[in-house]
């Protein structure tokens, strides 16, 4: 070795793996097979060992050749397979199946086991030269039984020398014909302070960094930084289980590209990354311990993954390891794992992931139908993927079937922060809950939730306070600074392009009378009044074609794609229509498709369908609109309430925001630009946002960097009671009458469910009386507002309470009376009414303003080269009227007569024009003069509006003078409206 430090750390490892690990240190003189590596010796003294029977056979089949022939049949295996997958699935010789290794047994069931495990023989050699025709020589290599499986190349960081140098020094630029860098399943880049691990090292980007963490910290006193490496990921048990659960084989494969181009991939061997490993292997274990100790489960483990954390290959592997586990008095711990996605549909991804695990191929059960999953637990599968939405639909049945109440089930859930919606969660938490020990009715105390039959564990990107509260602090946590930090996901959050919407209203007539209204719900109404305006949108499109153009078309090798995230769907629907004009103005190749679900254009009346639209029925053959958008022709998708969240598309570089976004949904919304893709830069990347949010999105990123910000907090267990007695002591129900709605309305329910209909029918005569009663037991609408209000909040913090507690009938019947109630008491001031009011309601200025370009104030750091407590239910939120909000926002945001948009009205102004109206319905057939006289006519026009409103500097903006800008689409609307009025 070249140095005194490297050589201390190399002999510190030796040493290490002797006295903790027990491994052989191998001479010089062990070797004699310098083509295959392979310790004769030790692979025969293993089969002996624990398969004498077996030997015995061959022995008798072929004398003094059997030796021979068990490694004949071994390389002959390994022209097909990987060697690790031999080991796996055993050696076939002339019809006699050895095992080359023993997996430390699931459980105590026979001792054979144990002790055959105990004979793998583990030993390593230090400065191996593994060539007879140079002096080449690598720092460690690990043989299991004779076979290689590890291969580690060393460095100090004292010395000058880093994990890039091993990889170049030790893998690159040696004779990768070599079989030792074909036969082993492990290649181990580690310096004192870093690891990076490839299944095949014959390239650069097959390296993948192995750390612990940012930085790698050592756990025990005298050990270096990498400890995890030699106490750990090279310990007899993880080594063996490596083979047994760990390692995937992915076959060869060809597919047509997006270009149709055939792409062929070569086969190859997956292993887990640091994170993964480390977080299946310490939640089985700690599930185990906790059984063994406490003869139940009962527990629930948050794991907080950053996207690009290979999440569902975690998922996977977390799920055979659990259902590998057994008991110290030999019980399977779990009858059935089930992984919960919160996807409507068992995506391809998610599929082709799962199936990846061929040793599970049999396990494995695909729950696309409720039936199915009913299906599955009646057989007692043993894994079963499924969704919350699907799984909620056989809750009745499972809450009455004795058998599944006894069953031991792990859930292991996709996106926590997702799946903790008030009743959903509840709903998830007492499918398999025993029933209660203590039935007693007048029993006023909430009680501890009986889940002893039960194991959550809930993943997430992004921590909330309710999964947090629900699920614990996280159990393991791989950070989003680390993913961007080992390369794995690019930093959307470094900066962002901002202007600011600035919106005046006004009303056309007066209101009738006064009516108020809760404040948020009127200012987002109003909101998207101006979000919706033509104007504006007009402008916006402008801005995000122009920018598409010039900083988006050609990143990601010039395939780079770009997504409109819109306020709603009458503005997506104006965003769509908008760019697909400009871009067939500019005469660009580039196409659009918009996402949504489908809805009545209020303008037109016209049904408005997400099929139709894009023509995914006559042009695409029905494909769903998420694979047209892969198509190298579709680079911009406008979106309204669609694919913020767990879309997958690398080739997005861009988003231009025009929907007020923060908190966890902005992490989530921003993030569809962070995956990788092999021509994507950390330069491509473009956020722009028109609402001015750049501080709050920054905030939300920085604020779940490091991990989870939120520590474990449950709620009072006594306020939900609280409450109760506090409605009650209103004493404008007695209890008398509040049990007989609730009675009522359960009644109607079921007979409704009977009938296929609703139970509002039924109950009509019920809720006028009880509103009566309410009117004249509390005529003051102040106080029926209050009143209302304690209900409403019952309602909210019954289903936040019930994750945590078992709670008495009086409080699970009450919440049925607070959520109908909660809605059906006052009839003044309905959301469909202020949508009346808000008919009066028209923008009379606008503006679009550029902000400049934000930087986060904390960025993560480059890329390596090469508790909160959570409230009661929240109180009755403030009201404000119409008009009172208008007023509000007109003093917000004052525009000027220079940055208003008058586009509308210039529009109506030129088309009402006699001259030109008369000269365009004239020719209206014949297309040329439409073309080269009318609109240049037209386009004129619309200049000297500016001109005359002393708005000329507009003329030399380029959003307004370039082919297919602003001026261009105004000629082109008056066009079009002159011609549709007169049809």
């Amino acid at each position: 070795m070249s140095s005194n430090k490297e050589t201390l750390f190399q002999e510190h490892i030796a040493q290490f793996l002797v006295q903790k690990h027990k491994f052989q240190r191998l001479e010089n003189n062990d070797f004699d097979d310098k083509d295959f590596h392979f310790l004769k010796k030790h692979l025969l003294d293993f089969i002996v060992g624990t398969q004498p029977e077996k030997y015995e056979t061959l022995q008798q089949n072929f004398g003094t050749d059997a030796d021979k022939e068990i490694f004949k049949a071994l390389k002959a295996q390994l022209v097909k397979k990987p060697l690790w997958l031999i080991m796996r699935n055993q050696l076939d010789v002339r019809g006699i199946f050895l095992d080359l290794y023993k997996p430390k047994p699931r459980s105590n069931t026979g001792s054979g086991q144990e002790e055959d495990y105990k004979k793998n023989i583990f030993s390593f050699k230090t400065e191996y030269y593994y060539s007879n025709l140079t002096s080449e020589r690598i720092d460690l290599v690990i043989w299991l039984n004779g076979l290689p499986i590890i291969v580690i190349e060393l460095k100090h960081e004292d010395e000058g020398q880093t994990v890039e140098d091993a990889i170049y020094d030790s893998f690159l630029n040696r004779d990768l014909g070599n079989k030792l860098y074909n036969m082993p399943f492990l290649y181990i880049a580690l310096s004192n302070t870093e690891a990076k691990m490839a299944t095949n090292p014959t390239s650069e980007n097959n390296f993948l960094w192995f750390n612990a963490g940012l930085p790698n910290k050592a756990a025990t006193l005298w050990e270096y930084p990498v400890e995890h490496i030699y106490r750990h990921t090279l310990s007899k048990e993880s080594i063996t289980s490596y083979l047994e659960n760990y390692l995937v084989f992915v076959p060869a494969r060809e597919e047509i590209n997006e270009e149709g181009n055939l792409i062929k991939e070569n086969s190859k061997t997956i292993f887990p990354r640091y994170h993964q490993f480390r977080s299946s292997r310490n939640l089985a274990m700690d599930v185990k311990e906790h059984v063994n100790n406490n003869l139940q489960l009962g527990k629930k483990y948050l794991i907080n993954h950053s996207a690009g954390s290979g999440k569902t290959l975690t998922i996977a592997w977390m799920a055979d390891m659990l259902d590998s586990l057994y008991t110290e008095d030999n019980q399977k711990v779990f009858d059935n794992i089930i992984i919960l996605t919160d996807r409507k549909s068992l995506d391809k991804n998610i599929t082709d992931d799962l199936m990846m695990f061929s040793h599970l191929k049999e396990k494995i059960n695909f729950s696309k139908k409720s039936r199915d999953l009913a299906n599955f637990l009646e057989k007692d599968r043993d894994i079963i993927v499924s969704t919350i939405h699907k799984f909620s639909h056989i809750q009745e049945k499972l809450q009455n079937d004795e058998i599944l109440k006894k069953r031991k089930v792990a859930f292991l859930i996709d996106e926590a922060h997702r799946s903790q919606d008030g009743k959903l969660a509840v709903t998830m938490r007492t499918f398999f809950n025993n029933d209660s020990e203590d039935d007693d009715e007048e029993d006023e105390e909430l009680k501890r939730l009986n889940i002893s039959n039960q194991v959550f564990v809930a993943f997430t990107a992004t921590t909330t306070p309710k999964a947090v509260s629900y699920f614990g602090e996280p159990f393991d946590l791989y950070s989003e600074e680390e993913a961007i930090a080992e390369g794995y996901i690019l930093d959307v959050a470094q900066n962002i392009i901002s202007y600011e919407t600035l919106y005046n209203l006004r009303l056309r007539v007066p209101l009738p009378d006064e009516k108020d209204f809760p404040i948020g719900t009127v200012s987002k109404a109003l909101k998207n009044i101006a979000f919706e305006n033509e104007d504006i949108i007009q402008y916006k499109s402008e801005v995000i074609t122009n920018l598409f153009e010039a900083r988006v078309a050609q990143t990601v090798g010039g395939k780079g794609k770009a997504m409109v995230v819109t306020s709603s769907r009458a503005s997506g629907y104006m965003y769509y229509k908008t760019i697909k004009t400009i871009l067939e103005e500019k005469e660009l190749p580039f196409k659009v498709l918009y996402a949504f679900s489908d809805f009545t254009d209020k303008t037109s009346g016209k049904k408005i369908e997400e099929v139709r639209l894009n023509k995914l029925d006559t042009e695409h053959g029905g494909s769903k609109i998420e694979d047209v958008f892969k198509l190298p022709e579709y680079r911009i998708m406008v979106v309204a309430n669609k694919f913020q969240t767990g879309f997958n598309q690398p080739l997005l570089s861009a988003m231009f925001l025009d929907k007020s976004i923060s908190g966890v949904n902005a992490i989530q919304t921003v993030s569809r630009l962070n995956r990788k893709h092999p021509e994507k830069e950390q330069d491509d990347i473009l956020v722009v946002d028109f609402t001015n949010n750049s501080n709050e999105i920054f905030s939300a990123f920085n604020k779940h960097r490091s991990g989870s910000p939120f520590s474990e907090k449950e709620p009072n267990m006594t306020v939900l009671q609280e409450l109760y007695q506090e409605i009650l002591g209103q004493a404008i129900f007695t209890t008398e009458e509040i049990e007989l709605y609730i009675n009522a309305y359960l009644d109607a329910e079921i007979e409704a469910r009977k009938r296929n209909s609703t139970p509002d029918a039924a109950l009509s005569g019920l809720d006028l009386e009880y509103r009566s009663k309410f009117r004249e037991r509390l005529p003051h609408l102040e106080n029926q507002k209050i009143y209302v209000s304690l209900l409403r909040r019952y309602y909210k913090l019954y289903h936040f309470i019930a994750q945590f507690f078992e709670l008495n009938k009086t409080l699970n019947e009450f919440v049925v009376f607070a959520g109908v109630m909660g809605h059906k008491l006052i009839k003044n001031g309905k959301t469909s009414e202020m949508k009346k009011f808000l008919e009066n309601v028209v923008l009379h200025k606008g503006a679009v303003k550029y902000k400049g370009e934000s930087k986060n104030p904390h960025p993560a750091k480059d890329p390596k080269k090469a508790g909160l407590r959570i409230g009661a239910g929240g109180q009755s939120p403030p009201r404000s009227t119409i008009e009172a909000t208008i007023a509000s926002i007109t003093e917000r945001f004052p525009i000027s007569n220079e940055d208003a948009l008058v586009i509308k009205e210039i529009c109506i102004e030129v088309s009402n024009n006699y001259e030109i109206k008369d000269k365009v319905l004239t020719n209206r057939d014949n297309q040329i003069y439409l073309k080269t006289s009318a609109r240049p006519r037209i386009n004129q026009e619309v200049k000297n509006s500016y001109i005359t409103r002393d708005l000329i500097e507009k003329l030399d903006d380029p959003i307004y003078r370039d082919k297919g800008g602003i001026i261009t689409l105004m000629g082109r609307t008056i066009m079009d409206s002159i011609l549709e009025r007169a049809n």
